[in-house]
């Protein structure tokens, strides 16, 4: 497989730049970036939650290209980002790219094309919604929060994206690791593809020198694979996009022989995603649904299923005219009980919003928020209850630049 990677993407790579010669222009910089503050009062059940906060995100892009005499645009991003509530600004995503007739291929720590080319219900609000926001608010999540792909999250990897040709394009992206947690950190600390992985850390990574470590409890070899449409009929827009991802699950840690300790998941993990959006006259109704097995451990060292399935699903309405918008949606999240607890873990998200613009670059949001989370019953205890609702209203600033 790899062999046949590694020729695809030197004939990629040479057919958008054939005919190359060297840039007019040096390549320029652009900053650009966003920042987004809110004001939420809200209730928990979980005990020891305040019924207020303050939080905030800041994301600053620095973007470089030029194009070359032959028309071939080469150029590279640099994202910073500061986590929610967080204190200082660190790097979430750095790449590269060439963009020419035949496609775009991109290098570098960043999203996979399934997940840069797909649709799901949509945001209600700039800073809200119910498929990867910008702000939630409950105290605990026991199920994914998206109905994209992430199994390699933002570990480097090459991409290919087709040129869109009546409507479709196609792209893939190879990631050599997504390097979860494993031997060196607590067992389901951080399961591969749930979150983003820092690209900061980790072998395999943003390692400059040295090998990449296969024995790290994460997924290796990954491949995923996404396809979208993009059309109109009978002046309806029409959105569709699919995805499917697959990898090898690495060993989890070394014995002193050095041989490898397996994997407690024993199948191979995949992940399968399906979306739409459709929009006439101000109006845009979309939705989603995800599907995974064997990504997310279970409960090692026990007789019951070592990988947690899970299923994710949302939909959507937005109305938007002149400065004006707003919307509602919905999403629901299950995953597989570990330990042999029956029953599944649901996570239940609505957001209601509405939306004023007062400039270019600058917007003001309402929204009201209903999450409930919900685990089985043989998990819960007095300060994680098996289940736990929050209601907040969140007013935000939302300024672009």
């Amino acid at each position: 497989m790899k062999k046949i990677l590694y020729g695809t993407t030197a004939l990629v790579a040479s057919g958008m730049m054939a005919g190359a010669a060297l840039a007019a222009d040096p390549i320029s910089l652009k900053i650009n970036g966003f920042y987004d503050a809110t004001l939420v009062i809200h209730d928990d059940d979980a005990a020891g939650t305040g019924d207020s906060a303050v939080k905030q995100d800041v994301e600053i892009n620095i973007n470089g290209s030029t194009v070359l005499d032959s028309g071939v645009t080469v150029g590279a991003q640099i994202e910073f980002k500061e986590p929610v509530g967080g204190s200082g600004l660190g790097n979430e995503e750095a790449f590269a790219y060439i963009e020419g007739s035949m496609g775009r291929g991109e290098i570098g720590s960043t999203d996979n094309a399934a997940y840069k080319m797909s649709y799901a219900a949509p945001y209600v609000t700039d800073a809200h919604g119910v498929d990867t926001p910008i702000f939630w608010h409950i105290s605990r999540f026991s199920a994914r929060t998206t109905t994209r792909i992430t199994m390699s999250g933002d570990a480097n990897k090459v991409t290919y994206f087709t040129p869109r040709m009546t409507g479709f394009q196609l792209g893939m992206s190879y990631t050599p690791s997504n390097d979860g947690a494993g031997a060196a950190g607590a067992f389901g600390a951080v399961a591969p593809g749930l979150g983003f992985v820092d690209p900061a850390i980790g072998s395999g990574q943003r390692t400059a020198f040295g090998a990449r470590g296969d024995a790290n409890g994460g997924v290796e070899d990954i491949i995923e694979l996404g396809a979208s449409y993009v059309g109109e009929f009978s002046n309806i827009g029409i959105k569709l996009s699919a995805g499917y991802a697959w990898g090898d699950h690495e060993s989890f840690g070394l014995t002193a022989a050095g041989l490898g300790i397996a994997n407690p998941i024993g199948d191979d993990p995949e992940a399968w995603h399906l979306g739409a959006n459709f929009t006439s006259m101000g109006w845009t109704l979309g939705g989603a649904y995800y599907g995974s097995d064997g990504l997310v451990a279970g409960a090692p060292g026990t007789l019951f299923r070592d990988d947690r399935g899970e299923e994710a699903w949302n939909v959507g309405v937005t109305y938007a005219t002149g400065p004006w918008q707003a919307g509602i949606a919905y999403m629901n999240s299950d995953q597989e009980g570990t330990r042999g607890a029956p029953g599944e873990s649901e996570l239940q998200l609505v957001d209601i919003g509405a939306q004023y613009k007062l400039g270019p670059g600058v917007a003001i949001s309402a929204d009201l928020t209903f999450a409930d989370d919900e685990i089985p019953g043989a998990a819960g205890t007095a300060l994680s209850p098996s289940n736990i609702e929050d209601k907040a209203l969140a007013l935000t600033l939302m300024l672009d630049f």
